[in-house]
């Protein structure tokens, strides 16, 4: 799903320490951003805002359409033994469980179960909204 994402006035603080204010940013299908500052300065904590893992401390994120998704992936890994990679990132942005969801929708549905076809089709846009299908 395309998306786009806009911080305005976005301000952020760690203790007593402004790490950053005022930032406005869009991000629209297509960009491609870097973000670069020395080690303290803030970028995970954009990051985590920008994904709704944090709310700011001044300022708004808002992200259109609104059933799209924004994954905040830590730099810390949280690796279970004999995970793969592919594995490991299904399981941390939500396709795993979005999945599960799915698979048991569809099969409600296959078995013809009542108020499946509303299940699935909830399941359906949850799983094509985290972009599971890429």
């Amino acid at each position: 799903m395309a998306a786009t994402l806009q911080a305005t006035g976005v301000a952020a603080r760690q203790g007593d320490r402004e790490l950053f204010r005022g930032l406005d940013l869009v991000v629209a299908p297509g960009d491609v951003v870097g973000l670069v500052g020395p080690n303290g300065s803030g970028k995970s904590t954009l990051l985590q805002i920008l994904a709704g893992v944090r709310a700011p401390d001044a300022g708004s994120v808002r992200l259109t359409p609104t059933a799209a998704h924004i994954g905040y992936l830590a730099q810390e890994l949280d690796q279970v033994d004999g995970e793969s990679i592919r594995a490991q990132l299904s399981r941390r942005t939500g396709v795993h469980a979005a999945q599960t969801t799915f698979d048991a929708a569809s099969n409600a549905l296959a078995d013809g179960l009542r108020s499946s076809a509303e299940n699935y089709c909830a399941a359906l846009e949850s799983w094509l909204n985290l972009g599971a299908a890429q």
